[in-house]
């Protein structure tokens, strides 16, 4: 069985200063094991249901905590991590909602070769440089608010600020020539916002890699369990038909950058977590993970450091954040392969 939780999560609203990253966590267990957990951490003890953010201010929390983040089942065979940056999101978000559209229409892929994935990059690293701090936060929620509310008033502000971001002293060529291709959408905008109030919840493309590295390692179709949150529930139909596809087992992708379709999945399940003792493992590592990434300016920050000496929260392979120019060159020589896009609407049922 294959345990879900989240922390950090605002939905749409990518623009959260308080919640910077959202996290994803999986925890792998039998009966079994759930059961012999409980027992080992003495969790009766404790009295209630376990949640991160009610743990780590005290010190019989933070001891029952260490003994959850220590304990020999719970490690890299059973426990899998991910985590988007939020910020880096808003303009991976441009480019797959903007620019990609503008250049399908004319016949081109972007997603072969990666070059969403430098364009979204170069906007980033240009808009983190970038000397005008305040234009540079107008324009990130300006973008988030079009998508959001999706009126006349927000799609004006959003290029209009565009103009005013392309015209700034401060920035650079390459980000000026990603933002004309930004203010060359604007005559199918309307077409383009035709999208799911959910098309930037980051939690479907989170847990699609979790499920598609966990099928990697044990070959397994595991039976999945959701907290009863939002995102889960609000994307539960999503994920059943990427579930139930007709087709054969198909590798889709470019390249090492492959996933499996049909969803490899067995039953999805949304549970209450004081119910699941195995959710509730998940919310302690999904909370604990982004209480690591969050940056802090409290009493707490030597606990931070302490949480940061796990293996588990030290290397998190799965994640949505800046790339190494490395990678993005890796990347864009992965050229062959089917398109993941054009391969699910063509199999999915609506």
């Amino acid at each position: 069985m294959l345990y879900f939780d989240e922390a950090g999560y605002t939905g749409a609203d990518l623009t959260n200063e308080k919640q910077p990253y959202f996290t994803l966590a999986s925890v792998c267990l039998d009966d079994d094991d759930l059961e012999k957990i409980r027992s080992d951490i003495d969790c009766d003890k404790w009295g209630k249901e376990l949640h991160f953010s009610s743990m780590y201010s005290n010190y019989p929390g933070r001891t029952l905590l260490e003994k959850i983040f220590s304990h020999s089942l719970l490690d890299e065979r059973s426990v899998m991590l991910a985590f988007a940056d939020k910020r880096y999101c808003i303009y991976a978000q441009i480019v797959d909602i903007l620019i990609e559209t503008f250049y399908y229409e004319q016949g081109v892929n972007i997603y072969r070769g990666a070059y969403n994935l430098a364009m979204a990059n170069c906007m980033y690293y240009g808009a983190i440089l970038h000397p005008n701090k305040e234009l540079i936060k107008e324009y990130e929620i300006s973008f988030v608010t079009m998508i959001r509310v999706k009126d006349e008033d927000s799609i004006e502000d959003f290029y209009r600020t565009t103009e005013k971001l392309r015209a700034d002293k401060g920035t650079t060529e390459m980000l000026r020539e990603l933002l004309c291709l930004v203010s060359q959408t604007y005559d199918t905008i309307e077409d383009t916002l035709e999208i799911a109030p959910f098309h930037m919840d980051l939690t479907v493309p989170l847990f699609s890699g979790m499920i598609q590295k966990w099928y990697a390692k044990t070959r397994n179709k595991y039976d999945v369990v959701f907290d009863s949150s939002e995102p889960f529930f609000a994307n539960k139909d999503l994920l059943f038909s990427l579930r139930d596809m007709k087709n054969e087992e198909t590798k889709v992708g470019y390249g090492r950058n492959k996933h499996i379709y049909p969803f490899p999945v067995g039953n999805i399940k949304i549970a209450r977590s004081h119910e699941e003792f195995g959710i509730q493992l998940a919310d302690l590592f999904a909370s604990a993970l982004n209480f690591v990434l969050t940056p802090r300016k409290d009493k707490f920050t030597a606990y931070q450091d302490a949480l940061r000496l796990y293996p588990l929260f030290q290397s998190v392979e799965i994640n949505i954040a800046p790339s190494t120019a490395d990678f993005i060159e890796r990347r864009m020589k992965d050229v062959k392969g089917i398109d993941p896009l054009n391969f699910i609407c063509e199999n999915i049922t609506p």
